[in-house]
């Protein structure tokens, strides 16, 4: 009696170590299946695992490569559009004030200054673009506004124009506020960094550096043209006729010169895009020839992989057959 007793447990004890070792086997098969790698690569590569770190290092390299690629394309593409809709809208603007010495009356005057109020609002709008919770033409300091709005601006402006009465007097006014040094639009207007963006890293070898400020000298003379334009009619400023005509048919023209800039700033980034864009090609290119490369060195083989789990389960399931009609324990039991 006390030999088939010990005969029991050393059956027992031999079917649970096996029951232990197929069920190990059939998650580990079950997890390469899944997956689609092996699950122990220091096993499987014989120790040498330097190859596989290296291939690794590279893959999360351009991984970063990947985002900021996504993020760069993403703000050059949001600056472009930005920049067109304040293209189009000066350009607008340009000819109807280009018309003012054509009907010089009062009323209409004072509607071509109102279009130009519009318009400057949808400028400072543009330039105070925020996409993603950035700002895109604030430089560095990406979480704030680039500048002050249009009404702001406005009323810096008139008390910098008070007591002039004479076209070339706004003008030198005007000229003083937006581009001396410290003048109202550096010191009041402008509420960015005069940093631009860190370059992103696109590659091992690319960067791209994304420096377009609203305190640019290109966005500088499309407000200045266009402030000119709003405060031509300006009723506090009192001005004749004649210095309104001159002042909105000058701002006509100004906005006409500052679309050369305009054009060669767009085109510029554009260039950059096309950058950005072959480069998140190649890119990818490298990361799924990597992602290859990995594959050979670690990646299983589907079929038989599927097949040796599928022959782990059988045996699992043979091993619990024979345990049941040798110990006719119960399915309960024997987990």
């Amino acid at each position: 009696m006390a030999m088939d007793t010990v005969g029991d447990l050393a059956r027992t004890l031999i079917l649970r170590t096996h029951h232990t070792r197929l069920n190990r086997d059939l998650d580990r098969l079950g997890v390469e299946i899944a997956t689609g790698f092996v699950r122990d690569p220091t096993a499987h590569l014989g120790g040498d695992v330097n190859g596989l770190l290296a291939i690794d290092r590279t893959l999360a390299q351009l991984e970063t490569y990947r985002v900021n690629t996504t993020e760069a394309g993403f703000l050059t593409s949001s600056m472009q559009t930005a920049l067109e809709e304040m293209q189009n809208r000066s350009e607008h603007l340009s000819q109807v004030l280009l018309s003012s010495e054509l009907t010089p009356t009062d009323d209409m005057l004072q509607t071509m200054s109102s279009e130009a109020e519009n318009a400057l609002g949808q400028v400072l709008n543009g330039l105070n673009r925020n996409v993603g919770g950035r700002f895109l033409f604030s430089g560095a300091a990406t979480d704030r506004p680039a500048i002050i709005g249009a009404d702001a601006m406005l009323t810096g402006l008139r008390t910098a124009l008070t007591g002039q009465t004479t076209a070339a007097g706004v003008n030198a006014a005007l000229d003083t506020w937006f581009d001396g040094v410290g003048g109202g639009f550096d010191t009041n207007a402008y509420l960015g960094s005069g940093t631009s963006l860190s370059p992103f890293q696109l590659s091992r070898t690319e960067t791209a550096g994304i420096d377009i400020r609203a305190n640019d000298q290109v966005f500088r003379d499309i407000l200045k043209a266009t402030a000119k334009a709003v405060l031509a009619s300006d009723p506090t400023l009192a001005l004749s006729t004649d210095v309104k005509v001159d002042l909105l048919a000058e701002a006509g023209q100004d906005l006409i010169t500052s679309q050369e800039s305009m054009v060669e700033l767009r085109a510029s980034l554009g260039t950059l895009e096309a950058r950005i864009e072959e480069t998140t090609t190649r890119n990818s290119a490298e990361r799924t020839a990597t992602s290859i490369a990995r594959l050979d060195l670690v990646g299983i083989d589907d079929f038989e992989t599927a097949s040796r789990y599928e022959n782990t389960r059988a045996q699992l399931e043979s091993l619990y057959a024979i345990t049941v009609r040798s110990s006719r324990m119960s399915l309960t039991e024997f987990l």
